[in-house]
């Protein structure tokens, strides 16, 4: 018979502080780069290209299960 590990809840393959973190840093530097410009544009550009590269990043990142 095994025992029963508890394990964290995971989001997107990282603990649920880690994803958390990555998308408080996301908003932050779009809230930023929006404010700095003064384009929604820019910022929605930004926004996406930060998703994007956050996507990678934890795709990269995932640990084996």
């Amino acid at each position: 018979m095994t025992a029963l590990r508890n394990r964290p809840t995971r989001i997107a393959g990282m603990e649920w502080g880690t994803a958390l973190l990555a998308l408080a840093t996301c908003l932050i530097f779009s809230t930023g780069i929006a404010a700095i410009t003064q384009s929604f544009a820019t910022a929605l550009a930004a926004t996406a290209a930060i998703l994007i590269g956050l996507g990678f990043t934890l795709r990269i990142l995932r640990s084996p299960r």
